[in-house]
């Protein structure tokens, strides 16, 4: 009976080895995410007829100020996206080619430890 504790020992030891995230690798992730929002959807708006925005599926693009490194992801059906990026200071905009839609870049400061939330908002071009 006494082969057991080096045995439980051993088996530690290797689950311990097999790396993977632990309880509280998630809170020092960082990043950006948020939701990328398409308008104007009507040519004019008319009271008591709402017009609103509508989910964007395209490409964010992120740009490190720093180093000049861009990250991109493709948002989902909702518009909704989420790219893990170090701390620092990011020029995020949409990938979109020449023709619009077009969306105005945004500075977005990352922290440590945190996910900054966003809108990308989407300008359709509709007047």
């Amino acid at each position: 009976m006494k082969r057991f504790p080096p045995l439980v020992l051993l088996v530690a030891v290797a689950l311990a080895a097999c790396g993977g995230e632990g309880p509280g690798d998630e809170d020092r992730a960082s990043g950006i995410r948020g939701r990328a929002l398409a308008g104007p959807q009507c040519p004019v708006e008319v009271e008591g007829s709402p017009c609103p925005d509508l989910p964007w599926q395209g490409v964010v693009v992120a740009t490190d100020e720093a180093s000049g490194e861009e990250t991109s992801v493709t948002t989902d059906t909702d518009g909704r996206f989420e790219l893990a990026l170090e701390p620092g200071t990011y020029e995020v905009t949409i990938d979109a080619g020449s023709a619009p839609p077009f969306a105005e870049s945004q500075t977005v400061t990352v922290e440590a430890g945190s996910y900054t939330e966003i809108v990308v908002s989407v300008d359709t071009g509709i007047r």
